[in-house]
């Protein structure tokens, strides 16, 4: 049975509530603009007895009103929330106590669910990190991440290639020596063994025509059209092999998050392959805070807030990026065909 409460208003009499809302009337009553407003719309759907008179209500002095709020944010674990002033109304205070209540209850219901989206791929991820540390060798481990910060992220067929050159030089030297060993020639052979994978096949237009464009000079078009196409590739893995995946999205979409799925994954990918949750071109920045200094950058790439990215180094850095993205989904996806 619904808990009740009754108290005595002097003009009204005695009257009865239920004194736990619905979360639709919790709803409803949050529609209202003011914070009296939402009070009294509570009051009226929570009201057994006696039939609710809105002009009667909305005469009543505060201080009547306020051992009704008493009873109801008792009776629903608010006391330690609702914490009003003697001198002033208590209106804003209880709604105020509602919201942060639901705040926590909603922050609670999504970390839930971002332990079980994760949990869904963990093994996967921590099998691809081993796969890829036992490839690499343990030798270069901190390689990676000298590389990474760099802002370049390698496959361990492209690492192979260079390593022994890497822990002795500086992020300018770096981007020299990848662009001697890896050029258009040998590029172009590393692009077309990605396509054994369904996520690569289905962009493999886009990708060709970026290449194309790298072939050509025309990097601030090769870049245009590789930057989206890790998380592309990625997402599709999240869709179809992440069983909770669309129940997360409407948990997103109905709390009203900027959480990405993707940019997570590709976050747990960095953490447990490179031991970066980052990487430089994946930096989130204020717009106001960027500085074009032809470094790149995918947010302020895709925003059109940079316009002096499309340097050949960085657009080598993205197609490096697509090849070790091919390495770690075709890891994911052998695991879970295992």
């Amino acid at each position: 049975m619904a808990k009740r409460g009754s108290v005595v208003i002097e003009g009204i009499g005695q009257v009865t509530l239920r004194l736990c809302p619905t979360e639709e009337e919790l709803v409803q009553a949050e529609r209202a603009k003011r914070a009296r407003g939402f009070f009294l719309a509570l009051v009226e759907a929570l009201l057994i007895e006696p039939t609710y008179d809105r002009e009667q209500w909305v005469r009543l002095p505060e201080e009547e009103l306020r051992e009704i709020a008493l009873l109801i944010a008792g009776a629903n674990d608010l006391l330690l929330l609702f914490r009003p002033k003697k001198e002033k109304p208590f209106y804003n205070a209880f709604r105020n106590a509602w919201r942060m209540k639901r705040a926590r209850h909603n922050e609670a219901v999504f970390q839930r669910a971002i332990a079980t989206w994760k949990a869904h791929m963990e093994k996967a991820l921590s099998a691809s990190a081993k796969a890829y540390r036992e490839t690499v060798g343990k030798k270069y481990e901190t390689v990676v991440g000298h590389l990474a910060r760099a802002g370049f992220v390698l496959s361990p067929t492209v690492l192979a290639k260079v390593a022994d050159r890497i822990p002795c030089l500086n992020a300018d030297e770096i981007e020299t020596t990848l662009e001697m060993v890896w050029t258009d020639e040998a590029l172009a052979k590393l692009v077309e063994g990605w396509f054994d994978l369904d996520p690569f096949r289905r962009r493999e237009g886009i990708i060709r025509s970026a290449f194309t464009a790298f072939g050509r000079g025309e990097y601030p078009l090769t870049i245009y059209g590789l930057l989206p196409q890790p998380e592309g590739v990625l997402w599709d893995f999240l869709v179809e092999h992440n069983p909770i995946e669309e129940q997360f999205e409407e948990l997103i979409g109905t709390q009203n998050r900027t959480f990405v799925t993707v940019e997570a994954l590709i976050r747990e990918v960095f953490h447990h392959l490179l031991g970066e949750e980052e990487i430089p071109f994946y930096r989130f920045f204020k717009f106001v805070d960027f500085e074009d200094d032809g470094s790149l950058n995918r947010h302020a790439v895709e925003h059109g807030v940079s316009i002096r990215f499309g340097t050949r180094q960085n657009a080598l850095r993205l197609l490096l990026l697509l090849d070790f993205t091919h390495f770690v989904l075709g890891q994911l996806l052998g695991h879970q065909s295992a």
